[in-house]
Parts: C-alpha cells; sequence; structure tokens
C-alpha cells in the first residue's frame, strides 16, 4: 500500500466505504481518524471530497 506525501497511508477502496460508513452513521471525528489511522484535516478532506454531509460535533 501507498502512503500520501503526509506519511499516512493512501486511500483504499475499503478505506473510502469504512470512511463513508462511520461518517453516516455519527461516529465522533476522532473516533474515525483513530479507525482509519489518518489524521483529522486528511478525514475532512476527503469527505469534503465526497460531498458527505457536514460532520457535527455532538455536544
Amino acid at each position: 500500500m501507498g502512503t500520501s506525501e503526509s506519511g499516512a497511508p493512501a486511500w483504499t477502496l475499503e478505506a473510502i466505504e469504512k470512511l463513508q460508513q462511520l461518517w453516516n452513521g455519527g461516529v465522533e471525528i476522532e473516533v474515525i481518524c483513530q479507525t482509519l489511522g489518518r489524521p483529522e484535516a486528511m478525514v475532512r478532506a476527503k469527505a469534503a471530497e465526497l460531498k458527505l454531509p457536514q460532520h457535527v460535533r455532538p455536544h
């Protein structure tokens, strides 16, 4: 598996599907980042690229 410029793993189809599943399930962003092994900025950028709905932090 390749790595991105940040050193995080490159996005695979499985990782993208997992991101979509967790994101749409309302999982907290910190948990998504830990699960995928990617920094928050990278996860949020991919979510925006995929046009996922805005992820709101629970209060």
